[in-house]
């Protein structure tokens, strides 16, 4: 019985902190991690400027670029990493779903603590 008390409030304090941040990286470290291929939202340092979606056609050591579709028609744009505020994958990364996973695995842990424990408690 004297055991289950710390064990409770460590469970409520792994699962109350969740998963730390991450560490900030700059748009060229992000683009090294992201296939060629995939689908990138770009936004850009000047202020008024809209995000660009595109395709990550190539990743160069100053610059990047993306084939990007407008109204029907397909282009590409050369984009300096000097220009860039910020650059993400489209689409759930592999990261958010381990994420996912790992706190529906934790809730079913503590769902099946909270049912050995009340057990034990009322043996």
């Amino acid at each position: 019985m004297a055991h289950t008390k710390p064990i409770a409030v460590l469970l409520a304090i792994v699962i109350t902190l969740g998963p730390l941040p991450a560490m900030a990286q700059s748009p060229k470290e992000k683009l090294a991690e992201i296939p060629v291929g995939k689908v990138v939202e770009v936004k850009l340092l000047e202020k008024g400027s809209k995000k660009i979606t595109g395709k990550l056609l190539s990743i160069s050591e100053e610059s990047f670029e993306i084939q990007t579709g407008q109204s029907g028609s397909v282009s590409s744009e050369k984009i300096l990493y000097a220009a860039v505020k910020s650059v993400k994958k489209k689409g759930m990364s592999a990261g958010r779903k381990a994420l996912i996973w790992t706190g529906v695995i934790i809730a079913g842990m503590g769902i099946a603590a909270a049912v050995v424990l009340s057990e034990i408690m009322n043996n």
